[in-house]
């Protein structure tokens, strides 16, 4: 190990908050083994590559063989173009939601059901992480997902390994363009776009196998905040982007709600009753709705009295699969999703 390497990266990393977030398939025939980590064969000649990014250029000079992702996220996106990263990041609550392996199902699917797999515990502190990094011994450091890089964090990194990251923020462009980006990087732009077809076409078929759902309005109630609630308030990213490419509308009153730094509605306790929609979802830790059906607004509004209410707990991966899409975890989501959406419109129906 480099240890001039290992102590910027310490530096580096110790410059910024550790955040993964909650709120991320297998190798094809075209794939070879390393010692820690799989990547798609590529080219020779397309590189070197220049990927850009909000803090700066990475150039990636050779066919990358060891991708470390620093999030849930960015390792889907390495599984769905085929490479299986060095390690996985993982922190308390993704272990607390995959009964303590920090690999969340459509991961796991995608690696084939393997058993256990390397993780990079993101919540051991800078210095630990750090080394831990180093140890991996990346040529490339995925990081469209990861809300702690600052510019600092990446000059300190990309001096050392090519940094992959975000244009505008973490988690902030979609999740096609994030893709895009990084099949570049590793030097398999196609397949990106056979990825991004394919996870589109499922999306698709889902909408066109249940048309009863199309034109169906909603709003999605992300949580209590203590003092007031935060609700979905666009469908361009996200859950949002995932219930409209299924047919549903998101209700006119959310996209008029004022919004939070990260874009999420604010909605006073005293206007629940303004939700009114065909569908209404719930993000909840474990399910207990508890934290709504405490409200009279709540219980009488038209959709929750028709039992026309989805329930995506945490624990599940639910909320993680379609808050923080990827080709991947958005096909799993479907399948776990489209048949309470379906119950959910028929109970809007009958009333």
């Amino acid at each position: 190990m480099n240890a001039r390497w290992t102590r910027r990266l310490g530096a580096a990393v110790a410059a910024t908050t550790v955040l993964l977030g909650v709120a991320a398939c297998g190798s094809d025939s075209d794939s070879t083994d390393t010692a820690s980590g799989t990547s798609a064969v590529t080219d020779a000649g397309q590189f070197p590559v220049t990927v850009s990014g909000k803090f700066g250029d990475s150039t990636i000079e050779a066919a990358p063989t060891r991708a470390v992702p620093l999030s849930p996220q960015d390792a889907d996106i390495l599984l769905s173009l085929g490479v299986t990263p060095v390690a996985f990041p993982v922190d308390a609550q993704n272990r607390a939601a995959t009964g303590g392996t920090g690999i969340w199902p459509w991961q796991r699917e995608a690696l084939g059901g393997t058993g256990a797999v390397e993780t990079l515990d993101m919540d051991t502190g800078a210095d630990s992480i750090a080394e831990k990094i180093a140890v991996l011994e990346p040529d490339v450091i995925v990081s469209t997902g990861f809300w702690g890089l600052d510019q600092s964090t990446f000059d300190q990194l990309d001096s050392q390994i090519p940094v992959v990251h975000f244009d505008t923020k973490a988690n902030g462009e979609p999740w096609q363009d994030s893709t895009r980006k990084v099949a570049t990087a590793l030097g398999i732009p196609e397949k990106a776009e056979t990825v991004i077809a394919e996870a589109e076409q499922r999306l698709q078929d889902a909408k066109a196998a249940n048309p009863t759902v199309a034109g169906k309005t909603y709003n999605a109630i992300i949580g209590d905040t203590g003092g007031q609630l935060s609700v979905l308030a666009s469908d361009e990213r996200g859950i949002g982007q995932f219930l409209t490419s299924l047919g549903l509308v998101l209700s006119p009153y959310a996209t008029s709600l004022p919004v939070d730094a990260d874009g999420r509605g604010i909605l006073s306790y005293e206007n629940i009753s303004e939700m009114n929609a065909d569908v209404e979802f719930v993000v909840s830790p474990t399910g207990d709705l508890g934290y709504l059906t405490k409200f009279d607004a709540w219980n009488v509004l038209p959709a929750v009295q028709k039992g026309a209410v989805v329930s995506l707990a945490r624990n599940t991966g639910l909320p993680n699969a379609i808050g923080f899409p990827s080709a991947i975890s958005l096909g799993w989501a479907t399948d776990q999703v489209m048949p309470l959406i379906t119950d959910a419109v028929s109970k809007s129906n009958a009333g």
